[in-house]
């Protein structure tokens, strides 16, 4: 029984110290970097250039952007979209965006990567998903970083020209400033 008792406290023992040994450096990073969730809507316009490649765009999206964290703000992108030879692959999108409030004191720019397909009953509309990663920031998120993932409904009005609406869900880390 004594030995059953000793081999339970010295497992006890154990375990504490792993998750002190494993809380320690989350407690540190945590002193150093603030997390915050990080979500938006938005509705823009999109113009799209023709490029010597028939097959590429480059294109330009502006248009204004509700998110709990940085308040009303207007986006800029700048985009390459790489159309398929075939219909039924998707469009690969690649390039920056950048989310600024409307008092030009706080901004996010991101890189962005993702690709659209045409919807099943419209060939007019592509849903879209794009992985973005935090580059940097002004103001309050200067040196920010972090990830977030936007899911897009794109309406092409013309060749040249779309409407799009899109939610994008992630998070923000910035480092915490001394006291």
């Amino acid at each position: 029984m004594k030995t059953l008792k000793r081999l339970n406290r010295t497992a006890f023992a154990a375990a504490c110290a792993v998750l002190i040994v494993a809380a320690a450096p989350l407690y540190a990073y945590d002193q150093s970097s603030t997390f915050r969730l990080l979500q938006a809507n938005a509705g823009v316009n999109v113009s799209i250039a023709g490029t010597q490649d028939p097959l590429v765009g480059n294109a330009t999206a502006f248009g204004l952007v509700q998110s709990p964290l940085l308040g009303t703000c207007v986006e800029n992108g700048q985009f390459e979209a790489r159309f398929p030879t075939n219909p039924a692959n998707p469009v690969i999108i690649n390039g920056t965006l950048s989310l600024t409030s409307i008092n030009g004191t706080n901004s996010l720019a991101f890189k962005v990567s993702g690709s659209a397909l045409p919807d099943p009953v419209n060939p007019a509309f592509y849903n879209a998903k794009y992985s973005l990663t935090i580059t940097n920031g002004t103001g309050a998120f200067a040196s920010a970083k972090g990830t977030a993932v936007v899911r897009e409904v794109v309406l092409f009005t013309s060749q040249t020209n779309a409407m799009a609406t899109w939610n994008l869900k992630g998070f923000v880390s910035t480092p915490c400033t001394p006291h």
